[in-house]
């Protein structure tokens, strides 16, 4: 456990260090926020919307919505870090010279995982705290935000790791990690095309979508006709549950990834 911590030290020195990577993961989503909230506070300005007031007891409820939505899509595409550790150290420069180290393979991957959630995870919580403070945005009850984000990036570096199993280049995991965002969010409704779908399966099957459920059900506030209400919901039912498939969405991702590791990685 010891080595495994070391590497982890090392795979996060090596994920900070990379000042664009660092700047995609904060700066670029909050910059696309900044940038809808703007519109949409212009929009409103003009007369041109029907969304109505977009601050409630203090808290700008448009800003909200779009950080929470942007800020899981950026989450599911942070797999590409864990992705190119792993095909890094284990299919490319670096294979050789870990096997020659006294160092069990399942520390590399256990560190390669840690390391790459907890730089997701930061930069996740950096958007968070710029955008309150910067616009106003209603947080929600911390015990469901910080673990539904935390688990949709564990999840999207299992999925990384399984991407960089079947690919031969490790630029590759860029796009196919940047693409499966996109795919999901769109999926999901939270970004882009809302893809017309089933909701039980955009709510309980496809992880954006149930981590955006589990987060709105009940900590965002939003204006309705009539008063204010909760979005889905004025329990924490949906919140629990959406919490529960995350688990298991990432309990099946670590399962396939550990099983193509054992079997591709001679």
């Amino acid at each position: 456990m010891n080595n495994a911590l070391l590497i982890t030290k090392y795979y996060l020195k090596r994920a900070f260090s990379r000042p664009l990577d660092v700047a995609l993961m904060t700066l670029l989503p909050v910059g696309i926020i900044v940038v809808n909230v703007m519109l949409n506070m212009n929009i409103i300005n003009l007369g041109g919307g029907d969304t109505g007031d977009m601050y409630f007891q203090g808290f700008n409820i448009e800003a909200t919505v779009l950080t929470m939505f942007i800020l899981v899509m950026f989450q599911t595409m942070s797999g590409v870090y864990a992705g190119e550790f792993v095909f890094t150290d284990f299919r490319d420069v670096n294979k050789w010279r870990r096997r020659a180290l006294p160092v069990p393979s399942w520390s590399f991957t256990f560190a390669a995982v840690a390391a790459s959630v907890l730089f997701s995870f930061a930069t996740a919580v950096f958007i968070l705290v710029v955008m309150h403070f910067g616009f106003s945005i209603y947080l929600g009850n911390w015990f469901i935000v910080l673990p539904l984000v935390f688990l949709v990036g564990l999840w999207a570096q299992f999925i990384g790791i399984i991407v960089a199993m079947f690919v031969s280049k490790k630029s590759v995991i860029d796009g196919v990690t940047i693409i499966l965002g996109f795919v999901l969010s769109s999926l999901s409704g939270t970004f882009l095309i809302a893809v017309p779908i089933p909701a039980v399966v955009r709510d309980f099957v496809i992880p954006t979508g149930v981590a955006v459920r589990g987060i709105v059900s009940t900590n965002i506030i939003t204006t309705v006709e009539g008063g204010v209400s909760w979005m889905w919901g004025d329990t924490m039912t949906d919140s629990l549950m959406a919490i529960g498939i995350m688990v298991a969405h990432v309990i099946v991702a670590a399962i396939v990834a550990v099983v193509l590791m054992r079997r591709k990685v001679s």
